[in-house]
Order: structure tokens, then C-alpha cells, then sequence
């Protein structure tokens, strides 16, 4: 198989289920191709079984990375329509600031609170 490179492009959201179907479509049909037609699958013994085989195997490992791509974007999709929203982006300068010294705040009451949970080194260190 050749070298592979990942490609990266955007589509406005309500065109997503198209271009999901269009990638789809195209691993289904490049796995139909795949299919004899007629009659029962045969293969030879020798190199031209081994070449068919190949061949297919190849194939087949190319419609397995169309259709992982596929799976990468619908698990992406489904994260976005289930993640919860983002906090909430205050309206002023002075609104950020306070939101700002609130998480500040927090966090040093956190520390506060494990700072006190260390027991005291000093009189660990004395016994």
C-alpha cells in the first residue's frame, strides 16, 4: 500500500450527514467491486492465488482505514452533540476580571485546604 497523509478540511454542520454518506458510499462500493461476479469465488494454488489474495488483502485494508476515518469523524460528531456547554463568556472586562479573581480565589482555597492536610513536617522531624 502507498504512503498515507492525513488531510484536514471543514464542512458546515448540516452538511455533515452528506459528506458521510459520500465517504461511505465510497467504501461500499469500493467493497462491492470486490465481490465476483457470478458464479463460486475460486483460487488457485500458486503464485497467482498468493497474487489474488494480495490483492484483496490490500484492498480490503484500504476500505478498513476509509471506513476508521469514517468512525473518527462520527465519534467526533457524537462528542460535540454531547459535550456540555462551555462556561458561560462574561459580557464585560470587569465581569471577566471577576471571574477571573473567583478562580483565583478557589484555587487558593485549595491549596489552602491541602496545605493543611500535609501533616507537620517540623514536628515529625523533632520525634
Amino acid at each position: 500500500m502507498g504512503q498515507r497523509v492525513n488531510i484536514q478540511y471543514s464542512v458546515e454542520l448540516d452538511e455533515l450527514p452528506d459528506e458521510v454518506n459520500r465517504l461511505f458510499g465510497d467504501a461500499i462500493r469500493q467493497l462491492d467491486a470486490l465481490s465476483p461476479v457470478g458464479g463460486t469465488p475460486t483460487l488457485k494454488l500458486g503464485t497467482d492465488g498468493l497474487d489474488k489474495l494480495d490483492h484483496l488483502r490490500r484492498k480490503l485494508a484500504k476500505i478498513d482505514i476509509m471506513l476508521g476515518d469514517i468512525q473518527n469523524i462520527v465519534e467526533g460528531y457524537v462528542r460535540f452533540k454531547t459535550q456540555p456547554e462551555h462556561p458561560r463568556v462574561p459580557d464585560s472586562p470587569s465581569e471577566a476580571e471577576e471571574l477571573e479573581i473567583e478562580q483565583i480565589e478557589d484555587k487558593i482555597a485549595r491549596f489552602k485546604e491541602m496545605f493543611d492536610a500535609q501533616p507537620n513536617q517540623e514536628s515529625e522531624e523533632a520525634n
